[in-house]
């Protein structure tokens, strides 16, 4: 069989491993079929409708397999239905669209927004209907097998947690500290601030008139101000003036709305109302635009639509429960499963033979989420992933740079930090943008490491620079991979952590097709790897503290970034620094793999006593993320932090290892 797919993010193939239901899928049926996953996160029902007639229809499919809904009723420019009469651009031939260097530009994600609230959303119901036809029925027309799949949301998930000014709001049971990071340009956003500083910090009467006297204004703050003002009433035990502000504030349009209905949900259910508290957790859906979570329109439209044109479906409301999505739409890795087992069973009933495809396999696939408006960039252009630029250029510069930091002082980074001097170019910013990652990890202890490995390729100076540290640990991954060391348990945990197929899949453009680069094997550079991994565990707060709450509410500012590393499913990493961590990991791999290939095995032992403490504290981490999502709520506070406390002492008490 020949199988399409065609998604949002809950189906793309980005980052790593391969978890999602397409490539489960492709497991499950073997090796003799071709599966194409060309979703990307972000595809509405537009995108994909005019992605299909242009790229695709006219393919050789047996099944197109089609996951949509999430994205279309969420914030966006305005998409609408694709109208191939319309579309006199299909009739052009496509171009490679060029991709000039663009500086990369670092956001204040704390920044309040004082911009109106955009409540447009990307496709109307009766778009995403006539979309879903404009796939359907030219599919259908050619004797393809079409299954939509119906999503369903999470109402568990707080809602809003995607508007601009999401951290600016308190939510019931999540006590997360974020003033600090906060900040603002009007008076009045400056007063909000300091009344959640006031509120995190238990000045609670403070806060309170703060909050009172913004909620009696007419600002875009007000709304946040009363919602924050009946979260803090509730702290203080108030009964009847919580249920009374947020009631009326669910009435707005917009984040605000969504955030009151929700957290009016989370009241009524303390107070045993379970049926008012189920009705405000589905009108806190149905009113977010910000979060992408399909409204039930949308679902109906799914069913509507297959009975009228005879369309397979398979609703995910049979098939899974709010505790499969640890965040807003996405399923956990066990869900894809149940979903990719599933489909298997359907198209094994249809099947009519098994002869192997001659281009069998399982191919990723990524065009641009704006595809409506657009169909010849990628994935990789959308978020300026990479540059059309030579290495040698990307080298000379990088060397510029590296002479210039040199001259500020700063060649050693275990104790501070680098300075970086002014960039001369946009080409430059961005090297400077690399280099000021590239820092933060273990594995680059100075700036002579920097110049060991210059960056090359456009990709390793685009938006995520974690590409060049990707390209660096994929060569000392072959290394363990393929060194015939017999390192026992701490290599087989080596090869584990530091997997070089892990490093090739996060990488979405495409992988250097060439030998590896000069690695350093000396022993005195593996333990200023392991010397700067443990100066970085012992100093991390985030480390040892519970971040549940914290990650929640700041989903905004890290999900897109950690979804191209991770993968797009939900995931018990989201409910703590885990990217922070798998840092940390990856540096004590770098300094085993070394020591053990110099037959070091005294400091080879120290490097695996590190990786087993870090191995320990993302335990812990996991076992009280269980919990979270099995409770639905922050279960076991008191009790997580106790425990990161007493690894805390334990690891810094046991840290006296001096490097040789």
């Amino acid at each position: 069989m020949r199988i399409l797919v065609l998604g949002d993010s809950c189906s793309a193939g980005i980052g790593a491993p391969q978890t999602v239901y397409p490539s489960v899928l492709h497991k499950i049926l073997g090796e003799a079929h071709r599966i194409e996953n060309h979703a990307v996160p972000g595809f509405t029902s537009a995108d994909a409708a005019r992605y299909f007639r242009r790229s695709l229809a006219h393919g050789r499919w047996d099944v197109v397999i089609v996951y949509l809904g999430n994205t279309d009723g969420a914030q966006s420019r305005y998409k609408g239905s694709y109208k191939p009469w319309r579309d006199r651009a299909r009739w052009l031939p496509r171009r490679q669209p060029k991709r000039p260097i663009v500086r990369i530009q670092q956001k204040n994600k704390g920044q309040f927004d004082e911009r109106d609230e955009r409540l447009s959303v990307a496709t109307t119901p009766q778009d995403f209907r006539k979309n879903l036809e404009s796939i359907v029925r030219p599919a259908r027309r050619r004797g393809i097998r079409v299954i939509l799949v119906n999503p369903i949301a999470n109402t568990r998930f707080p809602a809003a947690m995607m508007a601009s000014n999401a951290s600016f709001y308190k939510v019931v049971g999540l006590d997360a500290r974020l003033a600090d990071d906060l900040a603002g340009r009007s008076e009045e956003s400056c007063l909000l601030i300091d009344a959640i500083r006031d509120h995190e910090n238990g000045n609670l009467t403070s806060a309170t008139e703060k909050y009172r006297k913004l909620a009696q204004e007419e600002s875009r703050v007000s709304p946040i101000a009363r919602n924050n003002l009946a979260v803090l009433l509730d702290q203080q035990g108030a009964e009847d003036e919580p249920v009374a502000v947020l009631e009326k504030l669910a009435d707005n349009v917009g984040a605000a709305g969504a955030v009151a209905a929700y957290n009016l949900s989370r009241l009524l259910t303390r107070k045993n109302q379970e049926k008012q508290a189920q009705s405000y957790a589905r009108r806190a859906v149905e009113s977010d635009s910000n979060l992408y979570r399909i409204k039930s329109e949308y679902r109906r439209t799914i069913t509507a639509l297959s009975a009228q044109m005879d369309v397979e479906v398979l609703d995910l409301a049979s098939l899974l429960t709010p505790a499969d999505f640890f965040d807003y739409c996405h399923p956990t890795a066990q869900a894809h499963e149940r979903i990719a087992a599933a489909l298997a069973e359907r198209l094994a009933r249809g099947s009519g033979g098994s002869t192997t495809e001659r281009d069998a396999g399982y191919l990723c696939v990524y065009p641009s989420p704006d595809a409506f408006f657009d169909v010849g960039p990628t994935l990789a252009d959308h978020f300026s992933l990479d540059f059309d630029v030579l290495p040698a250029d990307v080298r000379d510069e990088a060397q510029k740079v590296l002479q210039s930091a040199r001259e500020l002082g700063t060649a050693d980074f275990l104790t501070g930090e680098p300075d970086w001097p002014e960039p001369a170019s946009d080409l430059q910013a961005n090297i400077i943008n690399t280099f000021r990652y590239a820092a933060e990890h273990p594995l680059i202890t100075s700036l002579d490491d920097l110049k060991e490995w210059l960056p090359e390729y456009g990709w390793e100076i685009g938006r995520f620079p974690e590409y060049y540290v990707c390209r660096i640990l994929h060569d000392y991954a072959i290394a363990a991979e393929t060194s015939g060391v017999d390192g026992g348990a701490a290599m087989d945990a080596v090869t584990r952590h530091l997997s070089s197929a892990v490093q090739r899949q996060r990488v979405l453009p495409r992988f250097p097709p060439k030998a590896a680069s000069r690695l350093r094997i000396d022993v005195a550079y593996g333990w200023r790897v392991l010397e700067k991994t443990q100066r970085k565990l012992l100093s991390s707060d985030a480390l040892f503290d519970d971040s549940r709450a914290l990650r929640i509410v700041t989903v905004r500012n890290w999900y897109l970034r950690e979804a191209f590393r991770f993968g797009a499913h939900s995931r018990y990493g989201m409910f703590y620094p885990a990217w922070d961590l798998e840092r940390l990991i990856e540096g004590v791999c770098v300094s085993l793999t070394i020591f053990r290939h110099r037959h070091d095995d005294e400091s080879a032992d120290c490097a695996a006593s590190l990786l087993d403490k870090l191995v320990q504290l993302r335990d812990v981490h996991e076992k009280y993320a269980i919990q979270h999502v099995q409770a639905g709520e922050l279960a076991g506070r008191e009790e997580y932090r106790a425990e990161l406390a007493q690894l805390r002492i334990r690891f810094d008490v046991s840290s006296g290892t001096q490097v040789p």
